[in-house]
């Protein structure tokens, strides 16, 4: 991500340090602070062990199988491989899952590889031997429902977390709801489709894109968060509670990772996990920093600056 450089630089110089570009096009850099040389890329990477973490974080049916190991709480996850792919045992593997289910590339990212929404496992299995052999592995996994959080772990401490809220359409009481994403989507990196898909979830909401939504009436526009859709996010790190932060960070262990992004979906991340619906949805080990920057809601988090001062005491 681009801006993830911009931020870190910024950051390292009001801290009195010096930038030393090393190949700009690639996004590589060194940060001189503290009598410490850092290399740095556009994402942070910092890592616990010498082997493994990056495939730890990378490929989520190595995350979901290690949580499960560890009895963190994720959702129910069937895994698929295209060396070993077999019919028969996978039409049972996913008749075990509960519906609906979300299955995705295994070493997807960026919402690419994600085929959501999947009611049975008649429909399961034509998605899974149409899109297997385009990728190594795939998951299937039961949808969970509630707030996405992203949580952004270093070593021992939460250092921010936002709420991520998907993209939606505010009614005026004149303008049809088409006109209103239409005219939202001047502002946003990607466009949303019109397609069926979002016909569905207007439908769900009681509305059409010919609506017209009276004054503040809200349409989401999208099922999950999307901020290059016009996803919003809103700093809610003074309100993780304790014990949900301390899952956050036993699963950034668990991965192998000092710094880490721990993407959670529940019903209110100030309330204790044991009584609500809680589940750990994924695990980034080069989590963007920026988004932590300028919130649609609330502060500014500075998580650059605890980075790099973690990174300068184990250089």
């Amino acid at each position: 991500m681009k801006r993830n450089p911009a931020i870190i630089k910024e950051a390292v110089l009001k801290m009195g340090g010096t930038i030393e570009e090393f190949i700009p096009e690639r996004g590589c850099f060194y940060i001189n602070i503290g009598g410490k040389r850092i290399f740095l890329e556009r994402k942070i990477s910092l890592t616990r062990q010498t082997t493994g973490a990056g495939q730890l974080t990378r490929c989520k049916d190595v995350t979901y199988k290690l949580f499960h190991t560890n009895n963190l709480p994720t959702p129910q996850t069937e895994c698929f491989y295209k060396k070993t792919y077999d019919a028969v045992r996978a039409k049972v593997q996913l008749e075990a899952l509960p519906y609906p289910i979300i299955m995705k590339d295994a070493e997807g990212s960026n919402s690419k590889g994600i085929f959501p929404f999947i009611g049975n496992a008649s429909d399961a299995m034509i998605v899974l031997e149409k899109e297997l052999p385009r990728y190594r592995s795939m998951i299937a996994q039961e949808m969970v429902f509630g707030k996405e959080y992203r949580v952004l772990v270093l070593d021992e401490k939460v250092i921010g977390a936002l709420e991520m809220i998907p993209p939606y359409a505010r009614g005026d009481g004149v303008s049809t709801l088409r006109n209103i994403i239409e005219e939202k989507q001047c502002q946003t990196e990607r466009r949303t489709e019109f397609d069926e898909k979002l016909k569905q979830l207007l439908k769900e909401q009681n509305v059409t894109l010919e609506s017209v939504m009276s004054k503040n009436e809200i349409a989401y526009i999208k099922r999950t968060s999307c901020l290059a859709e016009g996803g919003e996010t809103r700093d809610v790190t003074d309100s993780v509670n304790e014990n949900i932060g301390k899952i956050c960070i036993t699963a950034s262990k668990i991965v192998g990772k000092y710094l880490a992004g721990i993407d959670i979906i529940c019903t209110d991340i100030a309330q204790d996990p044991s009584q609500q619906a809680f589940n750990i949805l994924e695990v980034n080990g080069k989590p963007d920093l920026y988004i932590h920057y300028n919130p649609t809601h609330g502060h500014t988090r500075n998580v650059v600056e605890d980075i790099v001062k973690f990174m300068v005491k184990i250089a």
